[in-house]
């Protein structure tokens, strides 16, 4: 998978940010860098990944290379053992 453009609506963002007690830019740099991205149901998808702000997970539509932010939070202990698993 080859993400070229991420996109956030705003709503989603300050969701992000006073909801989970996240930094945005948080999803869009787990997106950037190594992460591990399963297929959740159709063009939905949820990338595990490790920064500054510790184990965090993003749920994401794709569409050709263009990957849309629905929402991230800090990963649960199950989804920390999967990247884990994945990534060795």
């Amino acid at each position: 998978m080859l993400i070229q453009r991420i996109l956030m609506s705003f709503e989603v963002a300050e969701k992000i940010k006073y909801k989970h007690g996240l930094d945005p830019l948080v999803a869009k740099n787990i997106l950037e860098s190594t992460c591990y991205i399963e297929k959740v149901g159709g063009g939905n998808y949820m990338a595990i990944g490790l920064c500054s702000a510790g184990y965090v997970t993003v749920f994401f539509e794709y569409e050709t290379g263009t990957a849309e932010v629905k929402t991230a939070y800090q990963a649960s202990g199950w989804q920390i053992d999967l990247y884990k698993r994945k990534r060795g």
